[in-house]
């Protein structure tokens, strides 16, 4: 089993939500017990079988890896998102990110380099701005909403385990796949764990299997949009 504990939030509560709706749907965690007490959420669960992605075995098999990766993400579209009870569009997230900057809940420390600066915006509300100006056509699919290698375990080319709900529900399809592109992004160039040469030949794996060419448009957007969380 495993008891996660947090403060109580809008995250805590959806993620309580989505694991009962997801029972049966998804390879989740099923709920053992779930409490609130004293402004916290403690919720025991079922522990999940398999490697989790930022392991050591995922991470030295990773064409099997990217594959199951896909298989993860085309087990969540085809889930029927007509009496899913949370919601994470793009205009739902701006509505956070406002929260969250209006209240100092955004952790600038933990940005990319290159967001703010010379070469990227000149503030958080200077990237607010642009995301509000900027909100791309959605494609509405079930999302996982963090959909990055802590929180997806797999075995061979499939997916055992889907953790961490608290931004799941209704969103656009590239949410996920722009999270997901840049945990296979950072591997190469924060991490080091492969060359420039193998992160493009996993990414080139990664989109073919999709089926999809890269939106490096909507990649960046939700990448940006996710700064803000």
């Amino acid at each position: 089993m495993v008891l996660k504990i947090e403060e109580t939030s809008r995250s805590s509560r959806h993620e309580v939500k989505l694991l009962n709706w997801l029972d049966g749907k998804l390879p989740v965690p099923a709920i053992i017990e779930a409490e609130t007490q004293y402004g916290y959420s403690f919720l025991l669960m079922s522990k999940m079988p398999g490697d989790m992605v930022c392991t050591g075995n995922s991470l030295e098999n990773m064409e099997d890896t990217v594959r199951a990766l896909v298989s993860g993400l085309k087990m969540m579209w085809q889930i029927d998102i007509t009496k899913c009870p949370c919601k994470n569009t793009v205009a739902e997230k701006l509505v956070q990110a406002q929260y969250f900057i209006e209240n100092n809940l955004v952790d600038i420390e933990n940005f990319e380099p290159e967001t703010l600066g010379p070469q990227g915006f000149s503030s958080i509300y200077d990237l607010f701005n642009y995301l509000e100006q900027n909100r791309p056509k959605e494609d509405l699919v079930f999302s996982h909403g963090d959909f990055s290698f802590p929180n997806i375990f797999v075995s061979g080319r499939g997916v055992t385990g889907l953790i961490d709900w608290g931004y799941g529900g209704v969103a656009d399809r590239w949410q996920d796949i722009a999270t997901c592109n840049r945990a296979l992004r950072k591997k190469y160039s924060k991490y080091g764990l492969y060359s420039e040469k193998e992160y493009l030949k996993y990414k080139d794996l990664f989109f073919g299997e999709l089926g999809l060419e890269p939106d490096e448009e909507k990649v960046r957007y939700f990448n940006l949009l996710d700064e803000l969380f």
